[in-house]
């Protein structure tokens, strides 16, 4: 028997908010370790950990267009309701 675990509309845009929070810190903490190792002339480290960074800020945008949507979709939802 399987349980199936129900979040709510709103507890679900914090929540993606909240990791886009998050990916969007450790963007920022990759970034600036990318600059510190380009001064210490590790040039290598110094592009992956830009690489790294700059896909963090990719999935940070993805996660805040993606709350996005679950906000619009739950406000759509509440004016539906309120019309009956």
């Amino acid at each position: 028997m399987t349980s199936r675990f129900k979040i709510s509309e709103t507890a679900r845009w914090i929540i993606y908010i909240g990791l886009s929070i998050v990916l969007a810190v450790a963007s920022i903490l990759f970034i600036l370790w990318s600059l510190g190792y380009m001064e210490r002339g590790y040039v290598a480290t110094s592009l992956l950990s830009a690489l790294a960074g700059f896909t963090l800020l990719s999935a940070s945008l993805y996660a805040l267009r993606l709350s996005a949507y679950v906000y619009a979709m739950s406000k759509g939802e509440s004016e539906g309701e309120k019309g009956r």
